[in-house]
């Protein structure tokens, strides 16, 4: 058996209290709240400089978020995983990037938020919020955690490869701001977004696919 499913449990709760955040964040956002300006301009100062290895780092490593970049990286996991046989898992990954950026862009032109008037270091276009690339980063690394937990064994290997995509998206939406293509907002509204699908698509796998092999193995 080549899955920890006993220890699973369904994620329709917290999936369900992630897009009621989410939704709020929306609002707030979209109403152009005084609590979202202190937000981003309390985190934009914190956040942005002009160190020259930072500024490097963040014009190159902001491109790892890039929507033709997480595209190839999630056909790539999705023909792995055919490969493998793998065949459930494989239509979680793409159900679940689909779904994500697929919402993402009706809610991007929904809110249609312009992007902060500040040079930007790296080329941006379309509306800002919520920030595509943490959207796309989130979903897809949250995708690689949840697989890695679900069919790496080791503990140690799980462990260190779970902290390892957990990093991606923390740092791809830090670049995000620190290039001044995005609010903080816009990356905590694409975070709260990725998070909420990838556990509305985990719930599905469960419930369709895990569930079924525990009762078939009892």
């Amino acid at each position: 058996m080549d899955t920890t499913i006993h220890s699973k449990r369904d994620t329709i709760i917290p999936a369900t209290i992630f897009l009621m955040l989410y939704a709020v964040w929306a609002i707030l956002v979209s109403a152009d709240s005084q609590f979202i300006h202190q937000f981003d301009t309390a985190l934009i100062g914190i956040i942005c400089n002009n160190n020259p290895a930072i500024i490097k780092f963040a014009t190159t490593f902001t491109n790892l978020g890039n929507t033709s970049v997480i595209m190839i990286e999630t056909i790539i996991l999705v023909v792995i995983l055919g490969i493998f046989k793998k065949y459930a898992y494989a239509f979680f990954t793409a159900g679940t990037m689909i779904a994500a950026n697929g919402y993402n862009w009706i809610i991007k032109h929904a809110i249609a938020r312009q992007r902060p008037s500040a040079h930007h270091l790296v080329d941006a276009h379309g509306y800002s919020f919520p920030s595509g690339h943490s959207v796309g980063s989130a979903t897809l690394f949250g995708i690689l955690i949840v697989l890695t937990i679900l069919l790496i064994k080791n503990k140690a290997a799980k462990t260190v490869l779970c902290l390892v995509w957990l990093c991606f998206p923390l740092l791809i939406g830090y670049t995000r701001i620190f290039n001044h293509v995005h609010y903080p907002s816009d990356v905590v509204g694409g975070f709260l977004e990725g998070i909420a699908f990838l556990l509305i698509g985990y719930s599905f796998l469960y419930h369709y696919y895990l569930e079924t092999r525990v009762q078939e193995k009892t």
